[in-house]
């Protein structure tokens, strides 16, 4: 699994003076998982993407549902309950 991966927005979005293009997106810390874990569906999506991005909630509510779902998938890996570490645990 990539450390990192950018995701580079189909339509970027633009809140107020500021226009987001793509998502930077990383491991989320046991900190911002808190932040989303008692969430659900797309409700729980947005709220971890915007955390782990940086990008605000309200600029990552109007993003595509392809982005959106590209993204979640790629935190969802993170989060799943067998995760591949490579070591032989």
């Amino acid at each position: 699994m990539e450390e990192t991966r950018t995701i580079t927005l189909r339509k970027s979005v633009k809140l107020g003076d500021v226009e987001y293009k793509e998502l930077r997106l990383r491991e989320p810390t046991a900190a911002e998982w808190m932040q989303f874990d008692k969430l659900d569906g797309v409700e729980a999506d947005v709220k971890a993407i915007a955390i782990v991005s940086g990008v605000p909630e309200p600029a990552v509510n109007m993003i595509g549902v392809r982005d959106l779902i590209q993204a979640s998938r790629y935190l969802a890996d993170f989060l799943s309950s067998d995760p591949k570490t490579g070591d032989n645990a």
